[in-house]
């Protein structure tokens, strides 16, 4: 279950944008079995962002569960899918972040219900299951996702409603959870879960060992969906990144260790999204597609040699692209490459181990803009030792790549709790604290309603959601800002002037 969402976006974010039509109507949404399934599985990752009188709102497969599901039924289970993310599209008078209104659309659930979430709906999530459990509290509630990596013991501690949190790849975990309930007492034999004891105390299973062989793994549960309700359609070609980026809650996932899948199995689910859905354009999602020249070109002269016609995007790191292999991919159907370059400051660069200088980006992405339609880079700011000559470093190179052409997207760092760079700010290397202030929390990580003008209101109806985050900073890291009157309001403002917020 991946997770791009390391920093909170204040312009853009690391998801895909609408490419052309949905996918042909199908049969439309299967028929819930509700509670005679074996388990429901909830996905509450939406991207719903208010913008000064419209709606900014994708909707893009859920591959995670969409993978834990289709596991779940090869070992015989039913599946209750729910992908609360399609709530606007089904219903667009609804507020997607009214606690009832969750509730409502979730509707009848099995006796386990499984909510997934990222770290930006961490706590709606725990709001939803807590009413959830509040009307139904024969339930048991299971927490997965990367939104509570590294704080599942504190979620247990403080929320008692939250029965069990899961870590890792839960294609492996899940089937034997399933098996262990409702005997509480088989739950010690089953790895990567956290649960909480009948002494109260709070035990964890340890970590699960790696899916090796993802070619093993079914292709994703598609016909749970309604593919017509989505926007874009995304694919997960590996598992994780070797790299040591300070900043990055992905990573840690994955404990710096990348599995692939073989090209074989890739081009098995673009001809299944292709020929059954009618998907023209698809994005691969992991960060480290690109990892090498000889693979990324094996692939390319492999989706050619299938008559596959479908476009394709993908992101690169600077260091890695070569102009030989840019060009074959576009040969190949690839129309968009996308670039994580962070700062335009060598200091920063170094600082947060991103493993290049910015003139390694800046010939990259030149080359890049000479070969495909589009290019994006994406950019953080905000980092704790970035002083104001790094910051404006990286403005006047965001500006310059904007000239050029660039789709350019900066986003304020976010301190997730995996990171190193938050491991530091604990310690103490930075000499300040985390403030929460709700009027200047970036979009769409609260409410959605945040109106993206100067800095944004809070509405009076979800000021107990703020609430909730600030009695639990070391649970929600990533909504206080470190030093907000000389880090961030100075530098916001400066994007501002800039037209980049």
């Amino acid at each position: 279950m991946h997770d791009a969402n390391h920093s909170i976006p204040i312009v853009g974010a690391r998801a895909e944008h609408a490419a052309g039509p949905r996918a042909a109507p199908g049969p439309g949404a299967p028929v819930r079995p509700g509670a005679r399934a074996d388990i429901t599985l909830v996905n509450m990752n939406l991207l719903y962002i208010r913008l000064e009188g419209r709606i900014d709102y994708e909707a893009h497969p859920p591959l995670g569960l969409l993978y834990l599901t289709a596991v779940l039924e090869q070992n015989g289970h039913t599946v209750d899918f729910v992908d609360y993310q399609v709530l606007p599209r089904r219903n667009p008078g609804a507020d997607p972040f009214d606690l009832d209104t969750a509730l409502a659309y979730i509707g009848d659930t099995a006796a386990v219900v499984g909510f997934s979430c990222m770290a930006n709906l961490l706590p709606f999530t725990l709001l939803v299951a807590q009413r959830l459990k509040q009307r139904h509290p024969e339930k048991i509630v299971l927490l997965g996702g990367v939104g509570p990596f590294s704080v599942e013991s504190l979620i247990l501690e403080r929320f008692p409603w939250i029965d069990i949190v899961a870590r890792g790849e839960a294609e492996r975990t899940l089937p034997l959870l399933l098996k262990a309930l409702p005997d509480a007492g088989g739950l010690a034999r089953v790895p990567g879960i956290f649960y909480r004891r009948a002494d109260g105390s709070i035990h964890s299973t340890g970590k699960p060992g790696r899916i090796r062989d993802l070619d093993a793994l079914p292709l994703p549960a598609y016909h749970q969906l309604d593919m017509a309700a989505y926007d874009a359609f995304g694919m997960i070609s590996s598992r994780g990144c070797p790299y040591a980026c300070r900043f990055c809650s992905v990573a840690p996932v994955w404990d710096r260790h990348t599995t692939d899948r073989s090209h074989d199995s890739i081009l098995a689910e673009i001809r299944l999204l292709h020929e059954t859905y009618g998907v023209q354009t698809v994005l691969f999602q992991d960060e480290f597609f690109y990892s090498s020249e000889a693979k990324i070109l094996d692939f390319c002269d492999r989706l050619q040699a299938s008559g596959l016609a479908v476009r394709w995007k993908c992101y690169g790191r600077v260091n890695l692209v070569s102009e030989r292999a840019m060009r074959r991919m576009a040969e190949s159907g690839c129309i968009q490459l996308r670039f994580g370059i962070e700062s335009g400051s060598d200091r920063v660069l170094k600082r947060v181990v991103k493993g290049f200088r910015f003139s390694e980006a800046l010939r990259a992405v030149t080359q890049a803009l000479n070969i495909f339609p589009s290019v994006e880079t994406f950019f953080i700011w905000g980092f704790p030792f970035e002083e104001m000559d790094d910051f404006y470093a990286t403005a006047l190179q965001m500006a310059r790549f904007r000239q050029m052409g660039v789709t350019v997207l900066p986003s304020l760092l976010s301190l997730l709790p995996q990171t190193e760079i938050y491991r530091e700010f604990r310690q103490g290397s930075y000499g300040g604290a985390l403030t929460l202030v709700p009027e200047l929390v970036p979009i769409y990580v609260v409410t959605g309603h945040e109106v993206v003008d100067t800095w944004n209101a809070v509405p009076e109806r979800y000021r107990p959601y703020y609430d909730f985050i600030g009695a639990h900073q070391e649970i929600f890291p990533g909504f206080f800002l470190f030093d907000p009157e000389t880090n961030v309001r100075p530098k916001y403002a400066a994007l501002r002037e800039m037209g980049f917020a």
